[in-house]
């Protein structure tokens, strides 16, 4: 049996993409430097196709997110109602800055750095999506260029309604409560997904770690985050109504940081609402310790309830957090386990995140993470 493969969005930006990026005051490259994040874009799929010479490579690739800084921090480029001057931090919650502090010190003493990199524009008044012809572009320009390297088939991620809520905290004098705000995004962001999807040959990918790890980031969303969670996934739903569901993939996620990961969602009470979701593939973790387990969560969910008709799951077979490569032995353990819960026909192996979420923010160097992909495509052509 040889399983699908596929990776969650980001790659590593190479050093002119970050120098540009780093004078962008949007975020995201202008068309003026095409030259420059096609030809990182190009060598993004090429690495995904034939990781360090590998024959073997994935079936779904990424553009990398090379023209932009962030999957979320050149959204104000996108919308008209956020500040030019004013800006804003996105909140974290005292039970993860304390687990942060416990369980990794080296990287709580980066969150101040951090910090700097999430405070982003302010709300100022209703927002309104004005990046179509971006969206457009860069999907033209994925197809393409996944055309001329090989590749099976390429996806471009966007964010959710509900992580926009966490990056750009509500203003109250714009939208009364968090509802009222979540509503409005969903309106909004459905024009980015059409965009996408209005280009033939293109998958989207909805980046919704909000289904997850908005229980240690939303702290002002004014609602408890299980309370929460349905109005998120019924966000998604009406942002993709109507669209080609068979070309849709959400990717939820705990947060892509080195620590415990104690505080996490429960994911026995986040998988009923994931398969609500009206897509057709979840895209999620079940590599680094804390989230293997979910397997078994996630078992004996299908064996109660069964399995949606026309629903793929990503599994995450690589930890992007650590620089331990998966033997490709191990990847196809996982991989058969995954599809001896949902089928072989719905089960790919993944990634459990992006490998450069951020630019220049990375849980592992670019070599750990080129052999990481070989693994991931050699184990899930692994016979026996």
């Amino acid at each position: 049996m040889t399983y699908r493969t596929t990776m969650t969005g980001s790659w590593f930006r190479p050093p002119p993409v970050l120098e540009r990026l780093r004078k962008s005051p949007t975020g995201e490259l202008p068309e003026s430097d095409a030259t420059l994040y096609l030809a990182a874009e190009r060598e993004t799929i090429r690495e995904q196709l034939h990781p360090l010479g590998s024959r073997e490579g994935l079936t779904e690739v990424s553009n990398g997110q090379q023209r932009v800084a962030g999957y979320t921090t050149f959204l104000p480029h996108r919308f008209r109602g956020f500040s030019s001057t004013e800006t804003t931090t996105m909140p974290m919650s005292t039970e993860l800055v304390e687990e942060m502090l416990e369980s990794n010190p080296a990287v709580a003493s980066t969150m101040p750095a951090l910090a700097a990199l999430f405070t982003l524009p302010k709300i100022v008044s209703r927002l309104e999506y004005t990046g179509a012809a971006s969206a457009t572009r860069e999907a033209r320009d994925a197809v393409r260029l996944a055309k001329e390297e090989g590749a099976p088939s390429v996806f471009l991620p966007s964010p959710s309604p509900g992580v926009i809520t966490i990056f750009y905290p509500n203003n109250p004098t714009v939208y009364p409560t968090h509802l009222d705000y979540l509503d409005a995004l969903a309106k909004e962001v459905r024009k980015e997904y059409r965009a996408i999807l209005d280009v033939p040959g293109t998958v989207l990918q909805i980046d919704a770690p909000d289904l997850a790890m908005g229980k240690q980031t939303a702290v002002d969303w004014g609602i408890d985050f299980y309370a929460a969670l349905p109005h998120h996934v019924d966000a998604i739903n009406r942002a993709v109504e109507g669209l080609p569901r068979e070309r849709i993939r959400v990717h939820y996620c705990y947060g892509n940081y080195a620590a415990s990961h104690e505080s996490d969602a429960e994911f026995s009470r986040v998988l009923p609402e994931l398969v609500r979701l009206k897509v057709g593939a979840l895209v999620g973790e079940l590599a680094n310790p804390h989230h293997q387990g979910d397997l078994r969560i996630l078992g004996r969910y299908v064996r109660e309830h069964g399995w949606p008709a026309g629903l793929d799951f990503v599994g995450g077979m690589i930890d992007v957090k650590t620089p331990i490569v998966e033997s490709p032995e191990t990847v196809k353990m996982r991989l058969d386990q995954l599809a001896g819960i949902v089928g072989a026909l719905h089960t790919w192996g993944g990634t459990d995140c992006g490998f450069e979420t951020f630019a220049s923010v990375n849980g592992v160097t670019h070599p750990v993470a080129l052999r990481k992909l070989r693994a991931l495509a050699r184990g899930a052509t692994l016979e026996g």
